[in-house]
């Protein structure tokens, strides 16, 4: 028995797998540096309202703006294409980009609306 080619077959990868687990590792690794964003902006929301500095206050808002453009950043990667079947494709855009456009409406504020809820819930909890 050859020892060299044993201990290269002792560990392997399945092809499969890989991509599955790449795929937990990636998300894992993205929602809890989402968390960790959310529980920074609840602290300073906290500090804000504990402190009543107006410098905090508007840090506090401009960082869960940028925690909802990052969320937001997500919705621009689908187009719904309800009217893709009209002969009309100039009509069929425009009525596709006004589904899209409400669609994306409603993605803003239940965005919004969990974002500010997640926020004040951490805000609450530290104090």
């Amino acid at each position: 028995m050859d020892f060299t080619s044993y201990r290269s077959q002792l560990l392997q990868q399945r092809e499969g797998e890989i991509a599955l687990f790449d795929l937990v590792r990636n998300f894992s690794q993205w929602f809890f540096g989402l968390l960790r964003n959310f529980v920074l902006v609840g602290g300073l929301k906290y500090f804000a309202e504990k402190s009543g500095s107006t410098v905090l206050f508007y840090l506090h808002e401009f960082a869960l703006l940028v925690i909802l453009a990052y969320c937001l950043s997500y919705a621009d990667r689908w187009y719904i294409n309800l009217f893709g079947f009209l002969a009309n494709k100039r009509v069929a855009h425009w009525l596709n980009m006004a589904v899209n456009f409400g669609v994306a409406v409603l993605l803003f504020w239940a965005i919004h609306h969990a974002v500010s809820t997640i926020v004040a819930e951490i805000s609450r909890a530290q104090a």
